[in-house]
């Protein structure tokens, strides 16, 4: 029954009861609520009235919070690295991902903080190496130190549609490379795309700049906006930043993925609901900004490996499955991932078999090989 309807019928009760009834009436008010219907309350008698003749007024239309769509942010889309809106223009171009150094002589990175997603993995020693998917980059002067190409970075590249920026590259890339739009500074395209400083030796010493980048990418040729009918990235977001607390979880404050060489980790920050990272016994800061990085969301993935014939290059296994860990907000949940077919997204699933969503914000994806899986340490 609408309000019009309840009012009406209120009206006829009233006049037939009062030639019996020296009672008191109450008027009805509306009290509309956020998100919801109008609905009628009756207030606490005060005193004994004859009730007025009220005219019935036209019932005002619901009214309800509408949905947060693309339509509601004029200019901007959901970005596919973070979940967060985003100028639409960088949304749909491809972004770049770019090989980072990150031995104790490369360290501090520049421009690392621009980077939407940081992937970590294992090399040749068990020394890391990262892997920066940036979709603003424009600006940015300096960016690196950049170093070259392994296997399953090219990979993690492809399934993010992104442009391969490296120095180098192992042999055995050289397959994968052949299939991936990149930007190698050994090859003629280098000299465009890279600088050496004077700061540091070579090989810590050669960077990108966005100006570079985006000439590179012109000079080869290559396709500078995802396909049309490209809908989605890796990973799925919530709605909002926040959005995923993980009730069930268990607390993580302090992460350490079990990287021996740098000994990375990383610590909650209540006030700002991010991880902070660390490493070798330190900050690890953005030599740009001089601020410490922080994220929002840490995935751990454990995965088996071996190694080319005889060599001390890594086949980590990406493309197969395992277990890990989603960490965001103070606490962690295992998780099961599996690898895409060729190209296509790594999926991660709670213990339920249900894609995982993830916060909105930045993200670091720790690979880390089933040997150290035991080092691993969340408290």
């Amino acid at each position: 029954m609408n309000t019009l309807q309840k009012k009406l019928k209120w009206m006829l009760a009233v006049f037939a009861m009062t030639a019996m009834l020296a009672g008191c009436g109450a008027e009805a008010s509306v009290s509309p609520e956020t998100s919801s219907t109008a609905q009628t309350t009756a207030p606490e008698t005060t005193k004994a009235t004859e009730p007025e003749t009220v005219l019935p007024t036209e019932t005002p239309e619901e009214t309800t919070v509408p949905a947060e769509t693309e339509e509601s942010h004029d200019g901007q889309k959901k970005s596919y690295l973070t979940g967060l809106w985003t100028d639409e223009a960088l949304v749909n171009r491809r972004p770049v991902a770019i090989m980072l150094s990150n031995i104790k002589q490369a360290v501090p990175q520049t421009g690392i903080s621009r980077a939407s997603i940081i992937y970590e993995a294992q090399v040749e020693g068990m020394i890391t190496r990262l892997m920066g998917l940036f979709e603003d980059y424009d600006d940015l002067e300096k960016i690196g130190s950049v170093r070259s190409a392994r296997t399953y970075f090219v990979f993690w590249a492809k399934q993010w549609d992104a442009v391969y920026a490296h120095f180098g590259q192992c042999n055995y890339a050289n397959v994968y490379l052949d299939q991936t739009d990149n930007l190698n500074g050994v090859l003629g395209i280098g000299n465009t795309v890279y600088y050496r400083t004077t700061d540091r030796k070579a090989p810590h010493n050669a960077y990108a700049s966005g100006d570079g980048l985006n000439e590179g990418i012109a000079k080869m040729e290559y396709r500078t906006d995802h396909e049309e009918d490209y809908t989605r990235g890796v990973f799925q977001f919530a709605d909002k930043p926040g959005d995923v607390t993980l009730p069930d979880g268990m607390d993580a404050t302090y992460v350490y993925p079990g990287y021996r060489s740098n000994k990375a980790y990383f610590e909650y920050d209540e006030n700002t609901k991010q991880y902070l990272r660390f490493q070798y016994d330190g900050k690890q800061i953005d030599d740009m900004t001089k601020e410490q990085l922080a994220v929002d969301n840490i995935v751990i993935q454990y995965c088996d490996y071996s190694h080319y014939y005889d060599t001390a290059y890594l086949w980590i296994e990406i493309w197969d499955e395992g277990d890990g860990y989603y960490i965001t907000q103070g606490k962690a949940i295992p998780i099961r991932w599996k690898g895409g077919v060729e190209y296509a997204p790594t999926t991660y699933y709670d213990l339920e078999g249900n894609e995982i969503e993830l916060n909105p914000g930045k993200t670091w994806v720790c690979t880390v090989v089933t040997e150290n899986q035991e080092d691993t340490e969340i408290r």
